[in-house]
């Protein structure tokens, strides 16, 4: 239940050799062909953590370089294996900060061989009540017109829920499909797209007054843990985006054209902490430089 790949193997030929013995890696991607190593490094997970956790999760061990072009290995290939800092987590969405990924070792799962997807009004509360029943979801997705809700697993399982769904009143119910064992199930929640993207971390509960107040043109939201994902015009955009996720008790973190991270709000506190640990992983400064920081509440 483990798979150890060299970082610049794609996600669709890793998927394609997990298949072989059933196994999976679930993960989110913009485009199958994106190496693992970008996946880690720009923690673009989205809905599929619902069912089956993020990268921080799912990653038990990474090898990578340093500023001084150190080989370091660390965690394993057990769930328990850190005695001390856990270095594996700060891989993590650093975008080539902290250092370079030369392998990881990640957590897999068994293969799902049926999706049965469902829509309902777009509203958070849904998840709410569907979490604690056998009906829970893998993973949900919601824009302004719809929230969509995903169920993996065998045949079963599925046409159970199938039979159950009718609780939460769907306004729609796909056909349940088969997952083809060459074709393995991709989510695609964050698109390739050009032009500056935002990631805004919310109670889920205030998605939809975060949306309105900020004006963000083209967005996507992981209901269940408060995950926005938009498409800002240019520059202009990020005063009212970032001054509405602050007044709903939220932060957002700007990403340029290439997917690194451009901006990010956050509290002097952490940002000190990421500027330590930049320091010891590259005391030359020869890796990608921190992203600047908007250190507000300093006083909080």
């Amino acid at each position: 239940m483990t798979v150890t790949v060299a970082a610049d193997v794609p996600l669709d030929r890793l998927q394609a050799k997990l298949a072989e013995a059933d196994q999976w890696l679930p993960v989110d991607c913009a485009r199958p062909t994106q190496t693992v190593g970008e996946l880690v490094e720009r923690y673009p997970s989205g809905p599929l953590r619902l069912g089956y956790g993020a990268w921080r999760d799912l990653l038990l061990g990474c090898q990578f370089t340093n500023g001084n072009g150190e080989l370091i290995t660390v965690g394993g290939r057990v769930m328990k294996n850190v005695a001390g800092y856990d270095l594996t987590k700060f891989m993590v969405g650093q975008c080539g900060t902290f250092g370079k990924l030369v392998t990881i070792t990640a957590r897999t799962y068994r293969r799902p061989e049926f999706s049965l997807v469902a829509e309902f009004e777009p509203r958070p509360a849904i998840i709410s009540a569907q979490l604690p029943t056998p009906c829970r979801p893998q993973w949900a997705m919601m824009d302004r017109s719809s929230l969509q809700c995903g169920y993996l697993g065998d045949e079963p399982t599925i046409a159970y829920i199938q039979s159950r769904l009718g609780e939460w009143k769907p306004t729609k119910v796909e056909p349940p499909a088969a997952i083809a064992r060459e074709n393995p199930f991709v989510l695609i929640f964050e698109e390739a797209v050009e032009g500056t993207v935002f990631r805004a971390f919310l109670p889920p509960a205030r998605i939809l007054e975060f949306v309105e107040s900020s004006g963000a043109k083209s967005w996507r939201a992981d209901p269940a843990f408060g995950l926005v994902v938009g498409y800002p015009a240019d520059e202009s955009d990020r005063p009212a985006i970032r001054a509405a996720a602050r007044a709903v008790g939220g932060s957002v973190t700007f990403f340029d054209r290439d997917g690194s991270p451009a901006e990010i709000d956050c509290g002097a506190g952490v940002s000190a902490l990421l500027a330590r640990i930049k320091h010891a992983c590259d005391p030359q400064g020869k890796l990608r430089p921190l992203p600047r920081f908007m250190e507000w509440g300093k006083n909080q």
